[in-house]
């Protein structure tokens, strides 16, 4: 009776060991067997770039960010370092795809587990298959597909979609991936690190810097939405994608500067100013000014603006 007890403790401690020590995610798996023989655009990241800057540094942790590209240029995502593999957000280049899937086996003695693409954006996934390759779970909004294998783009179709929600628990951390609304994209989320106060928001954050270009692939109302998301959230870090990372209070700045920038051109619309007129009247406030790439981005976020209020308005007639 002895043995027989020593037996079943055993395989109880062993059911709880192997339940806590494999990575696990509650995402929807994809058929790609549909996908196979899909057509794909050249890979516009592949060239060779020795010179190219890149790193991964350390957030808090077991938490890092890593960055490639010079100068505004640079692209970044967050990645986790656990006993049972990385996560690793949103490569960006796969000319140092290699050099990241490298350093972190390097440094860390662990491959890559899980690829998180926070949109489908070429800028931000290329690479991704570097890591697929190696043997990684690629996992994006279930809105990613579409424009992947529509846009022709040389990244791997995700291995698991979601729709609200989805959770990774790897090494005995836990990662929160999120669904606001569509924003700087219809397939974009939220990454979230509760352990250590921080979270992705790519591109629909910024840092005292410009929104990107006229708004590309942009839906202002779900834009308000998901920064509103961001506010309420327990974070002390927000990585941007790009430059460095932010913090709330930035992005309360970048709600105020979105919303008066809506309100403005709707209002010159309606006043009946055409657009030679418009981008002229419009004002940024001395601070807004001092934003990463004002002289670059201003007019074209009027621009932007303009077509998404004249393509949501109906008039007088």
């Amino acid at each position: 009776m002895n043995k027989l007890r020593y037996v079943a403790s055993v395989c109880a401690l062993l059911l709880v060991f192997t339940a806590n020590s494999f990575a696990q995610d509650d995402g929807t798996p994809v058929d790609l067997a549909k996908y196979t023989n899909r057509q794909m655009l050249p890979d516009f990241t592949a060239a060779s770039c020795p010179d190219n800057p890149h790193g991964l540094t350390q957030i808090k942790g077991n938490l890092y960010r890593h960055t490639t590209g010079p100068g505004l240029a640079v692209h970044s995502g967050l990645v986790l370092i656990t006993k049972e593999g990385a996560v690793v957000i949103d490569p960006a280049m796969t000319c140092t795809s290699g050099w990241l899937r490298d350093e972190i086996i390097k440094r860390f003695d662990v491959k890559v587990k899980y690829v998180i693409y926070t949109h489908a954006h070429a800028d931000h996934i290329s690479g991704s298959q570097i890591f697929k390759d190696d043997g990684a779970i690629v996992v994006a909004h279930k809105n990613a597909i579409e424009p992947i294998v529509g846009e022709k783009l040389p990244v791997p179709v995700p291995d698991r979609v979601f729709d609200k929600d989805m959770t990774i628990t790897i090494g005995g951390e836990i990662v929160k991936l999120h669904r606001v609304a569509p924003s700087h994209s219809d397939s974009m989320i939220m990454v979230s690190f509760p352990g250590y106060k921080a979270l992705q928001c790519t591109d629909v954050c910024e840092n005292k810097s410009m929104p990107y270009n006229d708004f590309l692939d942009f839906y202002y109302d779900g834009w308000i939405e998901t920064l509103d998301w961001v506010l309420q959230q327990d974070v002390d870090v927000i990585d941007i994608g790009h430059y460095t990372p932010a913090t709330k209070e930035d992005e309360r700045a970048l709600r105020d500067y979105m919303v008066g920038l809506h309100q403005q051109v709707l209002d010159l619309v309606r006043q009946g100013q055409s657009w030679d007129q418009l981008y002229r009247n419009v004002q940024f406030s001395d601070e807004t000014k001092k934003w990463i790439a004002y002289d670059q981005m201003h007019t074209l976020n009027i621009l932007g603006m303009y077509r998404w209020v004249s393509n949501h308005r109906r008039g007088e007639w």
